[in-house]
Parts: structure tokens; sequence; C-alpha cells
């Protein structure tokens, strides 16, 4: 319904166009770190209509010529009221819509489903010998803001000195755009026609403006279908002005331009962000194979230790076992010499175990040093690392720098461990020290007391080796990350951002699906 005055060529493009910046402004809107610059504008770019602003005096048939340039045909229902007098003194604006009518103070907006309204916005202004004082500071701010301005005469009258100075401030103020509607042509003689287009590039010129556009139309004619209305010629202007299929074609094309550049700005913030974490990534990665690995050989190497102590510990719990019941089998100072063997037994074992425990920490430490060499040159760790230097360095100093510290931790800890464990070797059971007792009964405590000893000996190694172990792994990662839980939150990030990165190069292909649909399309 209704002719168009804009071309419909590209409506599929516009539409997925549209679509396309909608959803890719909210996701910029719910990523904060992307640049949103510019694509507000190129929104209200892209929703903002081409719009007429309507000038004329009363009576000068500016309802009837707007109705008939929309293609309203005898019998339908007009959009713009149509009398013998002042119809409104409000701004109308007509645009596509479902027929529903808003009124805002001095403005009216109708909302009509017709073909004709697509891309488009009409503004019907109060005549221009009519206009109230607020009327005429509105009309004006419409003016500025306007495509093109039709300004419609009678074809018998355009003497009007308001008009005159209307157009004056038009034309040297504003700097618009400006055609001339000589309306109500069935209603003038040819003479009077001729005298009014003569008049009119005469005071067109005064005004500096040559070779004026002017359309001799007339309502009646259009409206009852007739040939020679002048509708098509004004139509064919505004199309090729404004509304082609090049001219609409140009217009989707430079949103994409514009749109492109801020996919293009925030595909490179993506790339920067992606690559910097995938660095954390692999550091992060590596660095936590290193310390699996060296919780896997700290266990190993500490459970050789716990048997070696073990073994030696209950060879040495035998050997004062037969030395005690030696004591009772010649009842000769057995009190004495058991507290004499403890003691010596305590002694001997304390400075053996921590001459062993001294030699191990040596063991492990030149093996640990040897293992980072090896687990730097590890294909998969090689591989992780890429033929970044800078990463390989960093995590050599940082685990280097560590295995420093590893090594003091170590020793002290060891010590530390020998140390709660020895403080549970005590025979308690007094019975021991009596001569009285018989060396069956004796045997049988010494051998519960050993069980005892061990399974003491066995917990407090376990316990505090796996406290140890522990630890150690906290405070290596601790100390090589700063803050490890925001360094696994950072990296969490990464899999967000190369998500983002594809939906931003999906609207890249989108652009170029669609711009080459436009180039595609004939005339």
């Amino acid at each position: 319904m209704g002719i168009p005055l804009v071309s419909n060529k590209f409506k599929k493009e516009e539409s997925q166009l549209k679509t396309m910046l909608n959803e890719y402004s909210d996701l910029i809107d719910r990523n904060s770190f992307l640049i949103k610059d510019k694509i507000e504008e190129v929104k209200k770019e892209f929703e903002t209509l081409f719009n007429f602003v309507v000038v004329g005096k009363v009576k000068a048939g500016k309802s009837s010529f707007l109705n008939a340039l929309l293609g309203i045909k005898e019998g339908e229902e007009s959009i713009f009221e149509v009398g013998p007098g002042p119809q409104t003194s409000k701004i109308t604006i007509v645009r596509k819509g479902q027929g529903n009518v808003e009124t805002r103070g001095d403005m009216v907006t109708i909302y009509k489903d017709l073909d004709s309204l697509e891309g488009i916005e009409i503004i019907d202004t109060p005549g221009t010998d009519t206009i109230m004082e607020k009327h005429e500071k509105i009309t004006r701010d419409f003016l500025e803001n306007s495509n093109l301005i039709m300004f419609v005469f009678d074809s018998k009258n355009i003497y009007t000195k308001s008009d005159w100075e209307l157009i004056e401030k038009i034309i040297k103020d504003l700097k618009k755009d400006v055609i001339f509607i000589l309306s109500q042509k069935d209603r003038a003689s040819q003479e009077e026609i001729e005298m009014a287009k003569k008049e009119l590039i005469n005071r067109c010129n005064k005004i500096d403006l040559k070779d004026p556009k002017i359309f001799l139309t007339s309502a009646k004619l259009e409206i009852e279908s007739k040939p020679d209305s002048g509708f098509q010629q004004v139509r064919d202007y505004i199309f090729n002005e404004i509304g082609s299929h090049d001219k609409k074609r140009m217009k989707l094309k430079t949103i994409i331009g514009k749109i492109r550049f801020s996919v293009d700005q925030n595909s490179n913030i993506l790339n920067e962000k992606i690559d910097e974490l995938e660095v954390l990534e692999r550091y992060y990665e590596t660095l936590n194979a290193f310390l699996g690995e060296n919780h896997s050989f700290f266990n190993i190497r500490f459970d050789s230790i716990n048997d070696a102590i073990k073994n030696y510990y209950l060879n040495k719990l035998t050997d004062l076992k037969d030395s005690i019941l030696n004591f009772y089998k010649t009842q000769k100072k057995v009190k004495e010499n058991i507290e004499y063997e403890i003691s010596q037994f305590k002694k001997e074992v304390s400075k053996t175990l921590n001459d062993r425990i001294t030699r191990e920490i040596l063991n492990i430490t030149d093996e640990e040093k040897s293992r980072i060499n090896r687990f730097f040159d590890k294909k998969e760790v090689v591989d992780r690392l890429g033929i970044d230097p800078f990463l390989r360095e960093k995590l050599k100093l940082d685990v280097d720098k560590e295995f420093i510290i590893f090594s003091n931790d170590l020793e002290k800890e060891i010590n530390k461990i020998l140390d709660r464990t020895f403080k549970t070797v005590t025979f308690k059971n007094k019975n021991l020290l009596n001569r009285l007792y018989i060396s069956r009964s004796v045997q049988k405590r010494l051998d519960n007391e050993i069980s005892n000893q061990m399974k003491a000996l066995e917990n407090t190694l376990k316990s505090n080796v796996e406290s140890f172990l522990n630890s150690l792994q906290v405070k290596m990662q601790t100390s090589m990350f700063e803050n490890y839980e925001a360094f696994k939150k950072e990296i969490n990030k990464l899999e967000h951002f190369k998500d983002l990165k594809e939906r931003i190069d999906g609207y890249s292909r989108q652009l170029e699906d669609i711009e080459s649909s436009l180039n595609s399309k004939s005339f």
C-alpha cells in the first residue's frame, strides 16, 4: 500500500545488519574492556530515518500534497487532514507503524503501515502565516535537522513576505536543501503558473539560490489517478537524491565500514588478551607439571628414607632387646645396665640417623637439581613453552630460585621430623627394670614395646612427611605465582576470551557476507 519513495532492494541485508549490530552492541555492553566508541553513533545513524520537513502557508495545499505523495487514492482514508481552514496548530510527524497515534505537547506522531513510509518520516509544520512563537521555534528545530525541505506554494500565490523571510533563513543560515512545490496547478491557468515560476526563480536568485528545483503538482489529479499530476517527477527526484538503490547501498556499506572498524579494534584487543593469557597458561601448566613431578619425586624419596629409618630403627631396637634380655639372664645390675643401654641407644640412633639424613638430603638436592635440568629438556615441556625465550628463562629462574629455598627448608624440616620422632623413643614399662621379672615375660613386654615404638615411629614419620610435602607444595605455588588463586582465576578467563574472539570473528564474517550480497545485486 502506498508508493515507495526509498528503495527496498536491500531490505534483507538491512535487517541482517541491524540484527547483527544490536547483538554486537549487547556483547560489548557485557564486556566493559571492549571498545564501544562510535557504536552508539552507528546505531543512531542506522536507525535515523530520512526526514522531509514540509513548510507552507495555510491553504497552500500541504495536506493534500502529502496525502497524494504517499499514494493515498480517492476513497481511502487520508493521513493529513484536509479542510478549508487551518487543520492543526501542532507539528505532525508521520512514520511507518501499526496505526497508533502519540501526542506529546505540540507534536503528534502518526504511525501508518504504508510502503511509501519505509525508511522515511514526514514532518508537517503549521502554516507559516499562523505559527505562534513557540511553534516557530519548534519548526526551526526540525528544519535544522532535516534532510530535505519541501516548501509548498499555491500556484497562484508565491508572494507572502513571511514565506520568503523563512526561505532566506533556511538557505543562508541553515544551509539546507529546498525544493519548491507549486501545488494545485489544476486551479491555475498556464499564464499564472508561468508567472509564479518566473517570480520564484527571480526571488531565489536574490538570495543566492541558483537553479531552484521547482515541481508543478496537482493532488486532485494524483488522488483521482489521472495523468500529468506532476507527482512522479517529485518521487523520482526524492528517489534519485536520497532513496535510490545506489544511495541505499552506499549508506549500508558506510555503516558496514564503521562496524568493521570497531570489530577489528576489539578483535585486536582480544588477540592481545588471548596471547597474554596463553603465555600465562603455558607458564602455569608447565609449573604445575613441575610441582606435580616434584611431589611424586619427594614422595618416592621420602618413602625410601622412611623405609631406611624404620629398618635401621627396628634393627637397633632388636639389638637393644637382646642386650636387655642378656642382662636378665646374668641378673647383674639389671636396672642400671638397661638404663645405660637405652641412653646409649638413643645417642647412637640419633647420631647415625642424622648422618644418614644429611647424606640423603645431599642426594635429594643433587637429584632434584639434575631432575630440574632434565625437566626443561623434556619434549612436552619444550613444546608447551614454545620458542618464547622469555617464558622459558623466567620459569627456569623461578624454579632455580625456589630450589635454593627448598634445599634449606628440606634440611630444617627433616631435622624437625627426627626430633619429633625420637621424643617417642622411651620404654615406659617400669616392670622391664625389675630384676625379679621372669625372662619370658620380659621378652614379651619388649616385643610389645618394640611394636609400639615402630607404630609410633611410622605414624610420626608419615604425618610429619605428609605435612611437610603439602606445605612445600603450597609454599612453592605461593612463592612462584605470588597470588596462586588470582593467577588461576585470570587463566580461567582464557576460554571466555576465546569464545568472545570467535563471536567477534563471526560478526566479521557476517559483515563480509552482507557486503558481498550488496555488491552482487544488480539494478
